[in-house]
C-alpha cells in the first residue's frame, strides 16, 4: 500500500522517549490550553442565540482565543522543555509524517512539538523507518487543528495542480 503524502516544510522538534511515564507528559498536557474554549463551542452549538447574543459570544470567544494564544506565545519560550532534536517534515499526510532527513530510529517513540496556526501542538509518533513516522497519540483539540492544516495543504496542491 502506498501512502499519499502531502508537502509540507514543518520544523518541528522532537525528542525520542517512552510513551507512558515520560517528562513530557505533564507538558503534553499543559499546551491544551485553548481545549477549554472547544467546550464553550460545543455548547454553544446548542443554544439559540439571538443576532445580537451571536455576535456577542462571538466576539468574546474571539478575544479569549487571542488572549491564550497571547498568553502562550508569552511563556513558551520560558516554560518548554528543551528537546534534543530539530527536524523538518517534508511531507505528511493525516496519520503520517516524512521527515527530510533520516531522524528517527525504527520502532522508536518520540515526542514531537511544532507551532501550527498560533499553536503549539504536542504529539507523540513512533518511527516506521529513518524518516517515516505515524502519530500514536494527539489529544481530540489538537487533531483538530492539524487535520484543518492537512486539508489546507490538500486544497492548495488541488488548487496548484489546476493552475498548471
Amino acid at each position: 500500500m502506498e501512502l499519499k503524502l502531502f508537502a509540507a516544510g514543518l520544523e518541528v522538534d522532537l525528542e525520542c522517549c517512552e510513551l507512558e511515564n515520560n517528562p513530557f507528559s505533564q507538558e503534553y498536557l499543559k499546551l491544551s490550553a485553548l481545549s477549554a474554549l472547544s467546550k464553550w463551542k460545543k455548547l454553544a452549538a446548542r443554544v439559540e442565540f439571538e443576532e445580537g447574543e451571536r455576535i456577542i459570544f462571538d466576539l468574546l470567544l474571539s478575544l479569549k482565543e487571542d488572549i491564550l494564544r497571547l498568553e502562550n506565545a508569552l511563556s513558551a519560550d520560558r516554560e518548554l522543555l528543551p528537546l534534543k532534536q530539530r527536524a523538518v517534515i517534508r511531507a505528511l499526510n493525516f496519520e503520517h509524517f516524512d521527515f527530510a532527513e533520516g531522524v528517527l530510529e525504527r520502532d522508536k517513540i518520540y515526542y514531537l512539538r511544532a507551532g501550527l496556526n498560533h499553536q503549539i501542538l504536542a504529539l507523540f509518533i513512533r518511527a516506521e523507518s529513518e524518516n517515516l513516522a505515524r502519530i500514536v497519540k494527539i489529544k481530540p483539540e489538537d487533531r483538530a487543528v492539524f487535520d484543518a492544516f492537512v486539508v489546507a495543504i490538500q486544497r492548495e496542491n488541488i488548487i496548484n495542480s489546476r493552475g498548471k
